[in-house]
Parts: structure tokens; sequence; C-alpha cells
């Protein structure tokens, strides 16, 4: 992987019906199966699954959906669980189920064409679609060197209090909130990407260090997404970068920009190949997230492939239907809007998906000097908003080396923008905890330097609102 966002392949779409004459080269493929209902039949045994439901959910989940859910009620038919008889009718067929959903209800199964068409013909099964051809994990090697793109230093000199990090700490005007306390402290942060370092240093602040309250491998389905043996250095390179951006604590040398936040590590990426299951990996995350009570989640996973320009809809691809429904739920969502580039053509965009799901905040990357970064993906309107809303320092960002306990380095791309901003922030939510989506978008938005010099946001969808300002933001300067 180069320094900047993760690929995703999602190889060529084909539906099963009808099967005969597709499926005649490969032995195996991955698909997905989805079930007609959660076999619920009765209002009465609906409305005390949802008593259920309220029971047993994470308080912290639950109160984030009483102050910030837009959709209706507190619960719907996504949260209620699969109906495991389906689950169970599907791997009697002989098929390996890989990835469950309950918010997608469905599972991605493992199979061979015989057993698709058996799946196909059982009478729960609505679907069975988006059928690739297995492609198994490679090899994982002993060792990879490290990506030539990572810098070896941060190319500005050292801030006294916020160390290599400085320069994009304080063009946020984030500092202003940092030195008034407001580093994240009572927020909680998901954080989707690939595997995650957590031993260098910077992690390791004896006042302070990395809270990290769960964490989940959806690539090897276990409940480490921290190195393990066997692991190539590369499956944990971009995650660690990321988080060092949002977490470490090293005064003097680095410093994330919500690093007393409470942290929630998801692995849904695996960087030594592309898998089509990447796509329900990161469904899964968001479930996940959302189940463990985080408040915002930083995601600068894209697809690359698969999906043309016009399908960027906010409603098409699988992940933005993931992200529409976690922010349904309250989360305040940040994404990473893609290394494509920009024209000033308003009529076109190099937005990747799912980057256009109009609920999430989309990221696009600015240059230390404040300009445009050369690769930012433009965007175009999605629903009520624009993408990209907003952009932060992107172009040689500093965080913590993934490959050298104690080294520092910067990389580049709108993945490195996005958790910047996600982290900043966690900062506005720790002094405002009761403010809404709504009400956290008007304050970023409405402090965007675009935005503030012109009165409206760019026409051209380039810009978006700007670069925020947090502590104007935050309002407690006054503003």
């Amino acid at each position: 992987m180069r320094a900047q966002l993760p690929r995703l392949l999602l190889l060529n779409l084909f539906v099963l019906f009808p099967l005969r004459g597709q499926l005649e080269a490969q032995d195996r493929f991955d698909a997905w199966v989805g079930f007609e209902d959660k076999g619920i039949s009765s209002p009465e045994a609906r409305a005390a699954a949802f008593q259920h439901l309220e029971e047993a959910f994470d308080e912290r989940a639950l109160a984030r959906r009483r102050l910030r859910r837009t959709l209706p009620g507190l619960f719907d038919e996504h949260d209620l669980p699969l109906q495991e008889a389906y689950v169970e009718g599907v791997a009697a067929t002989g098929a390996e189920v890989r990835v469950r959903s309950r918010w997608l209800n469905g599972v991605s199964v493992l199979a061979t064409r015989e057993t698709l068409r058996a799946i196909e013909s059982l009478p729960f099964v609505t679907e069975v679609r988006d059928i690739h051809p297995y492609v198994p994990k490679p090899q994982r090697k002993a060792k990879i060197p490290p990506d030539p793109d990572l810098k070896r230093g941060p190319p500005s000199p050292p801030d006294p209090t916020f160390g290599w990090s400085g320069p994009q700490i304080r063009q946020l005007g984030l500092h202003r909130l940092h030195d008034m306390g407001l580093r994240g402290s009572g927020v909680r942060i998901g954080v989707i990407d690939t595997g995650f370092r957590t031993s260098h240093p910077a992690f390791l602040n004896r006042e302070d260090p990395l809270q990290v309250v769960a964490q989940w491998d959806f690539v090897d389905d276990d409940s480490v997404a921290t190195p393990e043996p066997g692991d190539s250095p590369i499956h944990h390179e971009h995650g660690t970068l990321v988080l060092g951006i949002l977490a470490a604590d090293s005064p003097g040398q680095l410093v994330g920009s919500a690093p007393e936040a409470e942290y929630v590590l998801l692995k849904a990426e695996d960087d030594a190949t592309e898998y089509f299951l990447e796509e329900r990996w990161f469904v899964a995350a968001l479930e996940f997230a959302e189940s463990r009570g985080v408040d915002i989640v930083s995601s600068s996973l894209v697809l690359y492939e698969g999906y043309g320009p016009e399908a960027v809809d906010g409603r098409t691809s699988v992940m933005a239907q993931g992200w529409n429904l976690a922010t349904g739920n309250g989360i305040i969502g940040f994404q990473g809007g893609g290394n494509s580039g920009h024209d000033e053509d308003p009529a076109t965009h190099h937005l990747l998906p799912p980057a256009g799901a109009p609920g999430v905040i989309t990221v696009g990357a600015v240059e230390g000097t404040g300009g445009i970064a050369r690769f930012s993906s433009d965007g175009l309107r999605s629903g009520e908003t624009q993408k990209p809303e907003l952009l932060a320092w992107g172009r040689n960002t500093a965080s913590i080396s993934p490959y050298e306990e104690g080294a520092f380095t910067s990389s580049s791309g709108t993945s490195m923008a996005t958790p910047l901003l996600a982290g900043a922030v966690a900062c506005v939510l720790q002094a405002h905890p009761d403010w809404t989506v709504k009400e956290i978008k008007e304050a970023l938005f409405s402090s965007g330097d675009y935005f503030l010099e012109r009165g409206e946001p760019d026409p051209l969808f380039i810009h978006g609102y700007g670069i925020p300002d947090l502590y104007l933001a935050s309002g407690l300067g006054g503003g």
C-alpha cells in the first residue's frame, strides 16, 4: 500500500439469475445472501424484541441514540438480530458463513456453484448476489520493507508543545482547545482501517496512555486488531499512521488531535491483497462500533473499482448503506474523500464511494500553506449537503512510525486529514456533550475559512466549507 487510502477492490458484479454459464470457470465463490425478514411474524413479538433490545443494549450506545439518532424511534428492523434458523439453513447447504450483518439482514458466504444454487432455492432467501471468484489470502511473508513514500521525518521543525504535529494542530485552531484541557476525554472514537501497532512509546505516556476499550479484526475474525505472530508489518502500516495522528501523546515530539479519547480499533482491510469481503467487513465494523457506544467514527477506506462515478450517490455502494445507518443512529462520521485529484468543472467529480454518503462528513486535504492538495478529490452535492464538506492537513501529515519504535514520520492522503479532523471534533464534543449531530455540523461548517471569506461553500466542490477553526466552532471564545 502506498501512503494513501487503502484500496478495496470490488470485482466485476453480476447477478445470480440465471447461474448457468456464469460460474463454470471457478470452484468457489464469495457471495452475499439476503434474507426476507428477521423471522418475527406478529406485532406483539416485534414489540417484545424491541423491548429486549432496549434492556440489553449498551448503555452508552443507548444514550447516544437518545441524544443524536435521526431515524424514527430508538430501534427499528435493522437492529433486530438475524434469524439464526436462516443462518443455520444456509450453513446446512455446505456453505461457509463468513460475515454476518443484522443491518443488511444477510450473510456473506464462501460456496461452490452447486451450493449457491441450493441457497438460491431456500424459501427465506430473497437474493444471492455480488458473486466473486474466491481469492485466497496470500501466504504471509515474514517481512515487507517499509513503504518508500513514508518520509523519515516530518518536514517542519518541532513545536515545543506539540512536537512534529504542531503545525497541523494549530492550522485547525485546535491548540486553543488543548490548552484549555479539551483533549477528547470522555469521547469514544471508532477507527476503521488496517491493523494497529500500539507499542510505540507515544502511546505509552504514563499520565495518559492510549485507551483501547474494544477491538476486532474482521480479516481474521478474532478479537486482536494489533500485530500477531506471522503478520506482515504492512498489515498494520496505515492503521498505525492514522492512530498516531489521533492518539499519540508525546509532548515536544508528537501529540495527536484527541490523545485522551477512548478508542475502538477495527481492522477491516487486509493491505496485502484485495477482497470482495472488505466492503462487508466495513459494515460489520460500523455495527460493532455503534453497539460499543462510540460517538465518532473515522474511516479512510474507499472503493477504487467496481462502481462508476454515477454510483457515488450515497446509496448504491454497500459501504455507503452502512454509513447511512451508522449516522442515522447518531454517530458523527468522518470519511476520507479519496486521492483522485480534482478539476474546476462542477459537473464532474473524482469522489470515491462511500464518501458520497449524505450523513457522513467527507474530508479533503490541504497543504501546510492551507492550499488544496493536488490529490484531494473534488465532489458533488449529496442530499442536502455537498462533498467534501471540510478540509484538514493531509500533505506530509506528521505521525508515528509504523515500523520503528520511538521514531516519527509523515504520510500524505485524505486518509491522514480525516483522523486529524475526527479527533479535533472529539475535543469540541468534550466541551459540548449534549450537542446533536446537526449542531456539530453547523458549528464546523460556519467556522470554515472558505465559508467565512465568501459566505458560501465552494461551488466547484473542491474546498467545501474549507478548513474549520475548532476554537471558533466550539463557541468557547464567544463566537
